[in-house]
């Protein structure tokens, strides 16, 4: 029985989108190992790590929200916020739209941290960027932008949809 065309293109599509998957991964692992000197001088646990990254990207946030992304307990994140507070990492401060909110926001040094830990991968793909011809640099860019923009299309759906399941496990 032959095969159709739409079931060849289908079966290749699966087969690069797990070399995708397995080419991400590695170069995960690649440019944040290796070099964990810098990572635990930042003496940061993951849980306070994840959440200077998730105050980094969304800006000041309410700490149920931290603690909705970070599927955590509020009293949890609490602890975590409150020792990244004792080192001077996140400061709270008032909503500017609601005086009796209280929101966690990076201090200049939870955003210093922060560009030290993306900074261990920033000087390997610096040196790797070097080692490309000028085509494949283009090339490696071009389709690193294509999935950027993917990921930033998708990500309100994502989001929305982690919401929902978090939720409905928090009931």
């Amino acid at each position: 029985m032959s095969r159709t065309v739409s079931q060849v293109e289908n079966d290749n599509r699966q087969d690069l989108g797990k070399r995708l998957i397995a080419v991400a991964e590695d170069l995960n692992r690649r440019l944040h190992t290796g070099r964990l000197d810098v990572w635990e001088g930042l003496d940061l646990t993951t849980a306070q790590i994840k959440t200077l990254v998730l105050l980094q990207g969304s800006g000041p946030l309410r700490m149920g929200a931290i603690a909705l992304h970070l599927d955590r307990a509020l009293s949890g994140t609490t602890t975590v916020v409150d020792r990244l507070v004792e080192r001077g990492l996140v400061e709270r401060i008032s909503d500017p739209g609601d005086r009796r909110v209280v929101l966690c926001q990076l201090t200049v040094g939870g955003e210093e941290a922060i560009a030290q830990f993306w900074g261990i991968g920033r000087e390997r793909l610096q040196i790797a960027a070097e080692q490309l011809s000028m085509e494949d640099l283009e090339n490696v860019v071009r389709g690193l932008e294509t999935i950027q923009r993917v990921l930033a299309d998708i990500q309100p759906t994502i989001e929305s949809t982690e919401t929902a399941a978090l939720t409905v496990e928090n009931a």
